[in-house]
């Protein structure tokens, strides 16, 4: 597969199709969740669960093959995030990688800045923990950048690791060892943050949206090696970030 737009790895993605199985006695959360992950490549359907004082979600293939089950409590962490700095994952009880695995490669469809800001922590902390390797983090408009600045010159400074930002605006502002590259067209329109490994395919990991709607996004993320090296070479071929 050859990446030629950010538009076209969330295409790639849609060709997966995926069904969630909601279990629960509660209409209202398997309402919400269906909300934010029924798209075209998502089914989510109910299944009304008495026996089952919390509820869980199953994940099926289109074939119909089983992948899993995670519990609803764990989806807290997307329905109601806390978000908390990269360099801070040791002080918080919520874990959110078996989610994120659970969910990798299954479109969501309506998530607010809050919900993605917590998303790309999760890269972010990955990245943190190896201290070495790139991370390329789309942020849309320079505004966006400014907010986040301070976390990402320190992402940049921290060991060996690298930090390269995308913004769709003129870039005026210093900054540290952070590599900011202003160019135009789609990096107005998608949030993404990828993480190339550091060398290692098990780090590998990336997150791509496009903002579809003010404030309204609609994307997935992924922990393929190869989905993931396909999208550093679409961003050093597109925007060759080191010459910024």
């Amino acid at each position: 597969m050859t990446i030629d737009s950010l538009r076209d790895a969330l295409e790639s993605v849609e060709r997966e199709r995926k069904r969630l199985e909601v279990y629960t006695a509660e209409p209202a959360v398997a309402a919400e969740l269906e909300r934010q992950f029924t798209t075209r490549n998502v089914t989510v359907d109910h299944r009304q669960a008495e026996a089952f004082d919390d509820g869980f979600v199953a994940i099926r293939d289109p074939d119909n093959g089983f992948r899993g089950t995670l519990g609803l409590d764990q989806f807290d962490a997307i329905l109601s995030p806390e978000t908390h700095l990269p360099w801070a994952v040791e002080s918080t009880d919520v874990d959110t990688r078996e989610l994120f695995d659970f969910l990798e490669n299954t479109l969501f469809a309506s998530y607010d800045r809050r919900q993605m800001l917590a998303a790309s922590r999760e890269i972010e902390e990955r990245a943190w923990r190896i201290g070495e390797g790139t991370l390329y983090a789309g942020f849309e408009r320079e505004a966006a950048l400014v907010d986040q600045l301070e976390v990402y010159d320190r992402l940049a400074s921290h060991e060996m690791l690298t930090a390269i930002a995308f913004v769709d605006d003129t870039w005026g502002r210093s900054a540290t060892d952070l590599t900011v590259v202003p160019d135009s067209d789609e990096i107005g329109a998608f949030w993404f943050v990828v993480f190339d490994g550091a060398g290692s395919d098990l780090q590998k990991c990336a997150l791509v949206a496009e903002e579809r709607r003010a404030g309204q996004y609609y994307g997935f993320w992924t922990y393929d090696p190869e989905f993931v090296d396909e999208l550093v070479d679409y961003l050093e071929r597109t925007y060759d970030p080191q010459n910024a």
